[in-house]
């Protein structure tokens, strides 16, 4: 998948969300996962869905996106990719997440892609840490866009009542992985 098939596709969703938003109506949507390594930093990496942080206060704009958009739907089959909905908590996402997101330079009309900060892109991929959420640290810790201090402010920020393990299960494997991803920033590991 290449920059241009991501962006395309998501200039469907601009384009075909238009005649259903009300005057001024817009909708920030702060993309997730690979299919955001690809937008940023113009790879080509595999990927079949363009994840999106989901969140309660938004308007009608979103769940007609992924009624449109979302996996199975004619549109998304045409594009060849689709809309993937993932809840803020679920990666989890850092709380600053909206404040510290760039857009996405284009010409939208109702939609506003935007680029999670590149520390709190990372955190997402503590959780769940499978081969290709490792690939995608190692891709963000070579770009030089992620540093230390700002990796804790991130977890800080995914975790603002702290990291309990008896409270939290997941709070343990998030912890490991997170040194795993400090020790590669720091040279301490050839691998994340």
């Amino acid at each position: 998948m290449e920059k241009s098939d991501i962006v395309r596709f998501l200039e469907a969703i601009d384009a075909e969300l238009t005649p259903y938003a009300a005057e001024g109506e817009r909708l920030d949507m702060y993309l997730l996962g690979r299919s955001a390594l690809i937008v940023r930093y113009g790879l080509q990496l595999a990927t079949k869905d363009v994840g999106i942080v989901t969140h309660g206060e938004t308007s009608g704009l979103q769940p007609k996106a992924l009624e449109l958009f979302g996996k199975g739907q004619p549109a998304a089959q045409r594009l060849g990719l689709y809309l993937e909905a993932v809840a803020n908590g679920i990666p989890p996402v850092p709380g600053r997440y909206r404040g510290q997101a760039v857009d996405v330079p284009g010409n939208w009309k109702v939609l506003r892609p935007k680029h999670l900060e590149p520390h709190d892109l990372a955190i997402t991929k503590l959780k769940r840490f499978h081969a290709g959420d490792r690939e995608d640290l190692r891709i963000l810790c070579d770009s030089g866009d992620l540093n230390i201090d700002g990796l804790h402010a991130a977890l800080d920020s995914a975790f603002p009542h702290g990291m309990d393990e008896d409270n939290e299960p997941d709070c343990k494997p998030v912890k490991r992985h997170f040194q795993r991803l400090i020790d590669y920033l720091e040279g301490k590991s050839g691998d994340v």
